[in-house]
């Protein structure tokens, strides 16, 4: 389930607002690509107890690794999206960031959204965060971040060939589309499993970087989506 659209430190203020009137005490993060979010988290809550989903063990690994070190109370789950099999509510709050875009069908998609309604407390949030790019099709950190992952591959321990292959594959393989074009889009995606569906958007640049991408330049930038459910339809 990792792939996350975007860096969590970004949506911070989000949490902060999402959770500013509550006192959770379980969190689950459902797709982690690290630490990040869980870090992100208990800064914002201290103490939270956190549950951490996701299908590859790299990420639970480095999660593992950091509550180790600074002794937070965390879980790690490996399981695979929609079904999240090992995953028991209920849960005070749901964190999650691109997962929807991982998954290909609308169907698979709507599963998902019920499973997690399934396993928020009933005064629980769920809140969910992505990056659209609108009918630019491509996030502008897209071919960056195939250079990099082509970079990775070709200093991997392997015969050359093999590593030459996997850089290839890196560079070349089709961007993974977005299934949402519009921020509505991606709301409406979740009211049909909460009650309570509320979308915020920003289209400021989250770092000079991407501040500096020809997108943003010329105002065609990505736009940041923050989405909070609540009232869990399953729970009505």
């Amino acid at each position: 389930m990792s792939g996350l659209k975007s860096s969590p430190s970004w949506h911070a203020g989000l949490y902060r607002r999402a959770l500013a009137d509550r006192t959770p005490s379980h969190a689950l993060v459902c797709g982690s690509s690290d630490e990040t979010m869980p870090q992100v988290l208990t800064r914002i809550v201290p103490g939270l107890r956190l549950t951490v989903a996701d299908a590859c063990s790299t990420p639970l690994q480095l999660v593992e690794a950091w509550a180790a070190w600074g002794g937070a109370d965390v879980a790690t789950v490996r399981s695979h999206a929609p079904d999240l099999a090992g995953l028991s509510g209920p849960f005070d709050v749901i964190v999650t960031d691109g997962l929807l875009s991982l998954l290909p069908t609308p169907a698979d998609r709507n599963a998902l959204i019920t499973r997690l309604a399934g396993l928020l407390a009933d005064d629980g949030v769920l809140i969910y965060t992505t990056r659209i790019a609108g009918r630019r099709a491509r996030l502008e950190y897209d071919r960056p971040g195939r250079v990099v992952q082509a970079l990775a591959a070709a200093a991997w321990p392997a015969p050359p060939a093999e590593r030459l292959r996997l850089a290839r594959h890196r560079l070349q393989r089709p961007s993974r589309p977005s299934p949402f074009t519009a921020p509505e889009q991606v709301a409406d995606a979740f009211r049909g499993g909460f009650d309570q569906v509320r979308v915020v958007t920003r289209t400021a640049a989250p770092t000079l970087a991407l501040a500096m991408h020809p997108a943003f330049l010329t105002g065609r930038g990505s736009v940041c989506v923050g989405v909070t459910a609540t009232h869990p339809r399953s729970q009505l």
